[in-house]
């Protein structure tokens, strides 16, 4: 019977999001009404956990960004444009086509967690369901935030406070009905929005991090998810003070000397770093890097690593000429960009190199590198402070969170600090490039979506 109402569920939500189909006929059409929808809060909790459809962030940003590279053979015959287009920043990347799951997919999750709060208006909150009953609206209202984020971090401009109130935002679907209109807030209102679900959150969801579910959200994974969008706004406090939080209630590190490093997948999907797990879209480039030649991590970041750095070994693997990238902290052949305590540590350091607490800042960056260097082998940093030690931190961020969904954020925020990051391709003889703060860090809206809201599109 639970079986029969999920499934009932999941086609219940999947005629309620006809509003993404390419077929204007569908705009009319309206979801049936004989399905069962989803009322208790068992129902609404399984709907949450569906990891097929949802708990997958859009990687656009990451196959954009300058952690790999890809040769002209293999970004040539990309089966889809928009792959190879958003490759080389071009200003159109989608060639007519629609149905892109970058966006799709966050906008279902979206949909899945309006659907549980207006689901829960009509269920009674009494003494015996109370704990349930704010974890589901907690949880809902965590992941709501979370996709809000990670689509600004692909089609909106950089958190700015000089711009905020001009640029435009993302579209904050806060409600089930598919008939709401459509609009574009500011980038500032969305971040507003973002941080209000996540704050609400905040004091819904317990302390515990479920070691079967990593994908149930939790106070410690509220607390570094807003040390995430913090450090993302540029409020280097906020970020520093949220990453202690989370770190107070989960500080766990893996000895990387205890990890295999011949296997293809040395972390499993429980492992003791991970706070909240969620997963970048399995279908672009990046896919690729975890196996086929003509896909390498960048050759200048894999030299980086010391030859006593295990992370050199346990993250990558050598195919022929070029870098693979092992599968990461997700446990499968996704990659993750869920919350892990390494970032945690890395963005306390970031913060307290950047309030000038020189000893707390190397005591996180020494307390993160021993654990990934072989036994014996780490002389912990000292004598470093000001502009040399916050490089040496972001280096290492650079180093430690590769191809975790970070890379193109850490770029759109450095580049407001004046770090002047100019990203290059080079394929078949014609260099591209992508200038610091260009508009082009905001990727296009797919063009279906163009056409049936009528939102305004990114200038590019």
């Amino acid at each position: 019977m639970k079986t029969k109402i999920y499934i009932n569920a999941m086609l219940f939500l999947c005629s309620l999001f006809l509003i993404t189909s390419c077929k204007k006929d569908f705009l009319d059409k309206k979801p049936a009404t004989n399905l069962d929808v989803p009322t208790s809060l068992n129902d609404l909790q399984l709907l949450l956990d569906n990891t097929i459809s949802i708990h997958e962030s859009p990687s656009l940003g990451e196959v954009s960004s300058d952690d790999y590279y890809m040769t002209y053979n293999s970004w040539y015959n990309e089966f889809a444009p928009y792959f190879s287009n958003s490759y080389v920043w071009a200003k159109e990347i989608f060639a007519g086509k629609g149905n892109i799951s970058d966006w799709d997919m966050p906008y279902t999750q979206v949909l899945y967690t309006n659907v549980v709060l207006q689901q829960l208006n009509g269920i009674s909150r009494n003494g015996s369901n109370s704990a349930t009953y704010d974890n589901i609206k907690g949880s809902a209202l965590f992941m709501r935030s979370w996709m809000f984020f990670d689509l600004a971090q692909v089609y909106a401009l950089p958190y700015d406070s000089v711009t905020f109130n001009t640029e435009l935002g993302i579209p904050l679907r806060l409600t089930a009905d598919i008939n709401a209109p459509t609009i574009r807030p500011t980038v500032k209102q969305t971040y507003d929005q973002i941080l209000s679900d996540v704050i609400q959150a905040r004091s819904l969801l317990t302390n515990n991090t479920s070691p079967i579910y990593q994908n149930r959200p939790s106070k410690t994974a509220v607390f570094g998810f807003l040390s995430r969008v913090y450090l993302t706004m540029r409020n280097y406090s906020k970020a520093g003070l949220y990453a202690d939080s989370a770190l107070q209630l989960q500080n766990t590190l893996i000895d990387y000397n205890t990890v295999d490093a011949t296997a293809r997948l040395p972390f499993n999907s429980t492992n003791s770093e991970t706070v909240y797990q969620n997963l970048l879209i399995s279908a672009d480039p990046t896919s690729y890097l975890k196996s086929s030649q003509g896909y390498s991590i960048d050759t200048l970041l894999y030299q980086s690593y010391n030859i006593n750095d295990l992370r050199k070994v346990v993250y990558f693997a050598q195919n022929g000429i070029y870098i693979n990238k092992k599968r990461g902290y997700s446990g499968q052949s996704l990659f993750s960009n869920g919350i892990i305590t390494d970032e945690l540590y890395l963005t306390r350091a970031e913060c307290f190199a950047r309030a000038n607490n020189t000893s707390r800042a190397l005591g996180d960056l020494n307390t993160l590198l021993v654990t990934r260097w072989k036994t014996g082998t780490y002389i912990p940093k000292a004598n470093l402070q000001g502009t040399a030690l916050l490089d040496t931190i972001l280096k290492e961020r650079r180093k430690e969170l590769v191809l975790r969904g970070l890379r193109w954020n850490d770029i759109r925020r450095l580049n407001k600090e004046g770090y002047n990051i100019t990203l290059t391709r080079n394929l078949n003889g014609t260099t591209y490039t992508l200038p610091p703060n260009d508009r082009r860090y905001a990727l296009p809206i797919p063009p279906d979506v163009i056409t049936f809201s009528g939102i305004q599109q990114n200038d590019r």
